[in-house]
């Protein structure tokens, strides 16, 4: 998936995330009062199960396709002086799969671990509808273990990006209870990453320190990626149900090398709402 396969994507899920842009938080207030006296924190946790397809040339050439898992935890929060015309994010997402090959006689193992920060402008309200836009850090951390590998069988990753991100949700009542819609998508536009070269090996990089600008920067054109993640939440006595997708798009091509990651995951989790005194 290239940077041309990705673009429709990209634009798809910023049109969506346009049409469906609700109130914040994820839960609605039960009182006005509450609302105005304390401030609401979201903490959401999200466990997810589908298909990943991961391709990593230092390792072979062939993609590798099967069952991915994952555990995302996410807080939103309203700024002190702001409220929420200017919400704080915080993402942890933890990621493994295990693949094989298309002739299925070789397994391969993929783990992620990716934290961010962001922060998000109301840019759009008008009943009940609300966008938001802003900006993300992120850094991350993983690695591939390909049973084929040789003599280098398994590949590491260290990477940290600054994304714009845009969400937007959508507050409705059904069956007389207040349900909401979330959309999010983030595009990582600049970052560096930690990676060797063609037929470069950790032996030469570490023990006799012939590195070779194994610390690369990244753009949209030699690391397009993307994370979508659409939630709908619906209460349930006390508590608030999450169900949703999830789309993790990983791709580079740096240092002769190419590398990919696709993920895509059916989600299901819970919303913990908490106040704090303004």
């Amino acid at each position: 998936m290239s940077l041309r396969q990705l673009i429709p994507l990209i634009l798809l899920s910023l049109g969506t995330a346009t049409a469906a842009a609700g109130g914040q938080p994820l839960v609605p207030d039960s009182t006005d009062s509450t609302a105005a006296t304390y401030r609401p924190v979201d903490h959401e946790w999200l466990m997810g199960i589908g298909r990943a397809n991961v391709l990593d040339t230092y390792l072979s050439r062939l993609e590798y396709t099967g069952t991915s898992l994952s555990v995302t935890h996410t807080t939103l929060r309203p700024t002190r002086r702001r409220g929420d015309r200017l919400t704080r994010q915080t993402l942890l997402t933890a990621h493994v799969a295990a693949v094989h090959s298309p002739t299925d006689d070789y397994d391969a193992y993929d783990a992620d671990l990716w934290a961010a920060m962001a922060w998000h402008w109301r840019v759009l309200a008008h009943n009940g509808l609300a966008l938001y836009a802003g900006a993300m850090a992120e850094a991350g951390t993983g690695f591939t273990y390909n049973e084929m590998g040789g003599n280098n069988p398994a590949q590491g990753r260290l990477t940290a990006d600054a994304a714009l991100t845009l969400r937007a949700t959508y507050a409705f009542r059904c069956l007389r209870r207040p349900m909401a819609l979330a959309l999010q998508t983030d595009i990582p536009v600049a970052g560096v990453m930690f990676a060797p070269h063609y037929g470069q090996s950790y032996y030469e990089i570490f023990a006799l320190g012939q590195t070779d600008r194994n610390v690369r920067l990244t753009t949209p054109f030699s690391a397009p990626s993307l994370r979508l993640l659409g939630t709908l939440h619906i209460p349930l006595g006390r508590a608030t149900l999450s169900v949703g997708y999830h789309a993790d798009v990983r791709q580079s091509d740096t240092g002769g090398l190419k590398r990919h990651l696709w993920n895509n995951q059916l989600v299901v989790g819970y919303v913990h709402r908490v106040y704090l005194a303004r």
